[in-house]
């Protein structure tokens, strides 16, 4: 994050060291939490801090121009802005495209790609909402998804100065009437934020109008906050540490859980409003001492660069180092960040900032932007593509023909797993492994709930008058076997409510996430249970991901006491559901890889074999066992899909021409397809 300068902080305002402290508080929260700090699991609201003093610095830097000449030098904004952010967030997009060609795979570096663009351009932010990414649960990690920040920031500067410039004018430079005029723009963003957050969370998250406020809340300090020059040192003291703790306590409260930004967002961005305003007195507050000590100065200092250079190389750290634990892989990665951060402050974003080797004419600046953006958006599509040239199908086959089951004679295996290149004509296509065609699409239809849901809608498919109802209860791992269920409910007649909530077990037990009890999966089951109950379906699936720990009393529970304790939850689940006169089966996990499929069948195209995954890693007998013994403790049906997932050992990730795994822990479409017959028959009593 940028957060202005340190000189563009004196420019506004007077040199603000506590500000470069605050910065530094930003950054370490950041990156504390992104290397997996325990305690931070909030440390994301970092980001809030950085938008607030950004939009403190800039607009003091607008504002007093506006009050000294009745004009803005938009050229000359412009040119600032790209001498202070492009030059660094450039080199380290170029350092983080050969970083994607040495530690990739080939369709690694495809897709990381277009993120890379994206980011080059501007529009980082736009592509990830759009795309539906889950900040805290990606699908693919990407080494640029840090640059959304960025994104937003830059989009910010776009239209605030017209803004700005726009309502000076109609208030006749009153500040008083301009102020109120921007606490208006705040309101109305916020007000989108908090409303937008639970429906469209990828969007709320990403995009500027409902991150704008946060901004706007430090533009409020800008042109409001002369009056705190007259607090009392008391005051002021007290604004300060308050300030600092309700940032610290965003930080160690909020969970990856906390539906964010919307309301809670409030509270790191009100505190930082504090530590500012607590700093504009002009007294030596507490937190301004603090703040103002010089190693925090100096890590504010370098803030951005260490906010770019810290999250690819937590990436890549991760894939050179694998052998080592995840901690010591961190401290390499934040140490070599530091002095990554420390040299490009040092030799590229300060001097170019003061116009070396760039100058500082306008046109030149803006046109040096355009030719490097341009430069290496084209450098990362076009080594994207050509990485991938190899594995790309004319026509590609997405779906298994309705009735046909494509396993004959391959499931159950007769032998060994086998070795072989990667076919051509693999279905689906390795670049798409994702891709399968289906009549409807619950997940696109919003109907597969993300962090901070906890309400199903409608989400009815099938004939709504069939006599035969059935509910879908679990999460992504009962959504895989949607391709086959969508036709067995064509052949039966059904009608099918899909209940389902990324990351949530039907158990009724909670579980433990990265950063605490999954408290919105209790939520969202409950309303589940009590929507079945009005539904009265004559059957209900249930399947979920086993591998997340249940907490029990504080203490989360490993081996034979986890077992029995997701055990013990899907009997009380199986039996409510039971009770409401609905019959019961459970489809078991499925077993999981530790890699992405379609990078390690890219890296290793000619023997397909150094892929498959041995048994005893990808199924987990333990909790094979305890689900086969709630389902026959309740007399549900039980179904066991490891037989179809992994018919031979080790488990391959391609049968027949078919490759089974979409990513890690799902089958591809056409895969589950293939098994309709076979799960149908299964399912029936």
């Amino acid at each position: 994050m940028t957060a202005a300068t340190g000189s563009e902080s004196q420019q506004a305002t007077g040199f603000r060291p506590d500000i470069e402290g605050l910065r530094a508080v930003a950054v370490l929260l950041i990156l504390l939490y992104h290397a997996g700090v325990p305690g931070l699991a909030g440390g994301y609201v970092g980001v809030d801090v950085f938008f607030v003093i950004s939009g403190f610095l800039i607009t003091s830097l607008l504002a007093r121009e506006l009050d000294d000449t009745g004009r803005l030098d938009v050229a000359q904004f412009y040119a600032r802005r790209v001498r202070r952010i492009l030059p660094a967030a450039f080199l380290v997009l170029g350092a983080t495209l050969l970083g994607c060609a040495a530690f990739l795979s080939p369709v690694g570096l495809w897709r990381a790609a277009p993120g890379i663009a994206a980011a080059a351009a501007y529009v980082p932010n736009l592509l990830l909402a759009f795309a539906r990414t889950d900040y805290f649960h990606p699908a693919r990690i990407s080494p640029v998804i840090h640059y959304w920040s960025l994104g937003v920031e830059e989009q910010f500067y776009v239209v605030w100065p017209a803004l700005l410039w726009l309502a000076h004018r109609y208030v006749a430079g009153a500040r008083r009437r301009l102020t109120c005029i921007v606490a208006a723009l705040v309101a109305g963003s916020l007000v989108l934020s908090v409303v937008g957050t639970s429906p469209y969370p990828a969007l709320a998250f990403y995009l500027l109008p409902t991150r704008a406020w946060e901004l706007g809340a430090g533009a409020l300090v800008a042109l409001a906050g002369a009056r705190a020059r007259g607090l009392p040192l008391t005051t002021a003291n007290a604004s300060g540490a308050l300030g600092i703790a309700m940032i610290v306590a965003s930080a160690v409260v909020f969970r990856e859980s906390t539906p964010f930004p919307g309301a809670a967002a409030v509270v790191p961005v009100l505190g930082t409003v504090l530590v500012i305003v607590a700093g504009m007195t002009g007294q030596r507050t507490w937190a301004a001492s603090g703040l103002g000590w010089s190693p925090m100065r100096y890590i504010g200092r370098i803030s951005y660069s260490l906010y770019l250079w810290h999250w690819p190389l937590l990436v890549f750290v991760a894939i050179a180092l694998a052998a080592l634990p995840g901690p010591l892989q961190a401290a390499v990665a934040v140490a070599a960040s530091f002095v990554l951060a420390a040299a490009t402050y040092r030799w590229v974003e300060d001097p170019l900032r003061r116009g070396q080797l760039i100058g500082r004419r306008p046109s030149r600046n803006l046109a040096s932007a355009l030719g490097a953006s341009a430069l290496i958006a084209a450098i990362a599509f076009g080594g994207g593509r050509l990485a991938v040239a190899p594995f790309r199908q004319d026509a590609a086959v997405v779906a298994v023909p309705a009735g046909v089951d494509p396993f004959v004679g391959l499931i159950p295996a007769v032998g060994p797993t086998a070795d072989g290149p990667l076919p051509a004509d693999l279905i689906p296509p390795l670049l798409h492994l994702q891709r399968g065609k289906v009549a409807s699409s619950p997940n696109a239809d919003g109907c597969s709930l993300l962090t901070g849901q906890t309400v199903n809608g409608p989400c009815t498919y099938g004939d709504p008058a069939s006599p035969t109802k059935v509910v879908l209860l679990g999460d992504s791992h009962l959504t895989q076997w949607w391709p086959a269920i969508e036709r067995i409910m064509a052949t039966r007649d059904w009608q099918v409510v899909f209940l389902v909530k990324t990351s949530c077990a039907y158990q009724d037990v909670t579980t433990m996430s990265e950063t605490g009890p999954r408290v919105g999966c209790d939520a969202w089951r409950e309303k589940a249970m009590e929507r079945i109950a009005r539904e009265q379906p004559d059957l209900v699936i249930l399947s979920a991901n086993h591998r997340h720990a249940p907490v029990a009393d504080g203490t989360i529970l490993a081996g034979g006491e986890a077992w029995a304790a997701l055990q013990a939850g899907a009997e009380r689940t199986i039996a409510r559901l039971q009770a409401g006169g609905a019959r019961v089966a459970v489809l078991a996990d499925t077993p999981q890889i530790a890699f992405d499929p379609a990078e390690c069948l890219s890296a290793h195209a000619d023997h397909v074999i150094e892929c498959a995954v041995p048994r005893e890693e990808a199924v987990e007998p333990g909790w094979l066992a305890a689900e086969r013994a709630a389902a026959d403790e309740r007399g549900a049906t039980f179904v066991d899909v490891d037989a179809w997932v992994c018919p031979s050992d080790p488990c391959p990730l391609v049968i027949g021409r078919y490759a089974v795994y979409a990513d890690t822990n799902h089958v591809t479409r056409p895969f589950a397809q293939g098994l309709t017959n076979r799960l149908e028959a299964a399912l029936l009593p």
